[in-house]
């Protein structure tokens, strides 16, 4: 009996370690859940959806309605999905502390929002441009569609726009997107610069405040006509200190481009200028020749006459 016992130990003890590594694989490859409480975040994301279409609705009232009818359409959208007040509120409690899940709806949120096919927007756009001044192009790099909330480092984004040799002396530059914000509360302040480096090292930069669901734009101009060396911006959502951390706060930029604009008539004026100032040039070497051969001339005849 001993010798069983003592065979049956290792044996045991092989049990418990196999045991005891398949428990930890499985807590291992286990992703923490969302807790049963708080709204799901599909769900979530299609509450906040119906959010940003009632307060668009909203916004076609008066000034006086506009924020009464807001409230209305917003309890309508929680009706229509079955959740209460107390229940939107403390999932975005839990989500407000949980950031990057947040983060993660919106940037779904700001898809569908944002959704827009590419040639319903850019083609139009740069054939109006192409009337209106000439060759246009839109150079941005970036995605058309960001999503930000008031909470670092999801409130910013900065960009660079490389420049190479397409790019003319004179060029306008034209930073134009949608802003859609929804907001239970709390002051909207979003933030958009747009920023040149010219040739001669001189710094153009722009910068606009954004608070309503609305188109914007900002240019910068090469005026002075030496070229544009390096193009950055930034976008930024500022927090209004005096609101609280756990409501609805979300800006969303879509359908961003960055036209880039070739003024036909102002590079026409530089080709012209350029032409001239060679021309002149020419004009002084030749001048300058002509000059030295009778200065040259000159010094001959004296040296013959010297000699005679």
């Amino acid at each position: 009996m001993k010798k069983q016992r003592m065979k049956r130990k290792p044996m045991s003890r092989k049990l418990n370690r196999i045991l005891l590594v398949g428990g930890l694989a499985v807590l291992c490859s286990c992703k923490p859940s969302i807790p049963r409480d708080v709204i799901d975040p599909d769900d979530m994301e299609d509450i906040l959806y119906d959010y940003h279409l009632a307060d668009a609705a909203a916004n076609l009232n008066s000034d006086s309605t506009r924020f009464y009818n807001a409230r209305l359409y917003q309890l309508a959208v929680l009706k229509k999905h079955g959740v209460t007040e107390a229940q939107f509120d403390s999932s975005m409690v839990y989500y407000t502390r949980h950031t990057d899940k947040l983060y993660a709806i919106y940037e779904q949120l700001a898809k569908r929002i944002g959704g827009v096919p590419e040639s319903e927007t850019t083609d139009d756009g740069l054939n109006r441009y192409s009337m209106e001044t000439g060759e246009a192009a839109n150079v941005w790099t970036g995605e058309r569609c960001y999503a930000f909330i008031p909470k670092a480092p999801f409130n910013k984004q900065a960009f660079v726009i490389p420049v190479d040799s397409s790019y003319h002396k004179g060029d306008r530059l034209i930073l134009e997107f949608d802003a859609q914000f929804l907001y239970q509360e709390g002051v909207r302040d979003g933030i958009a610069i747009l920023a040149t480096r010219l040739s001669n090292d001189s710094v153009i930069t722009r910068t606009m405040h954004m608070s309503s669901n609305i188109h914007y734009s900002l240019e910068v101009f090469d005026d002075k006509m030496v070229g544009i060396k390096d193009i950055r911006g930034l976008f930024y959502l500022n927090r209004d200190r005096n609101a609280t951390l756990t409501t609805t706060k979300v800006m969303i930029l879509n359908h961003i481009r960055l036209m880039r604009l070739h003024e036909k008539e102002k590079i026409q004026q530089q080709q012209e200028k350029e032409a001239a100032a060679k021309q002149d040039s020419v004009k002084k070497d030749s001048i300058r020749q002509d000059s030295m051969r009778v200065e040259d001339g000159k010094r001959e005849n004296i040296q013959i006459i010297n000699k005679e």
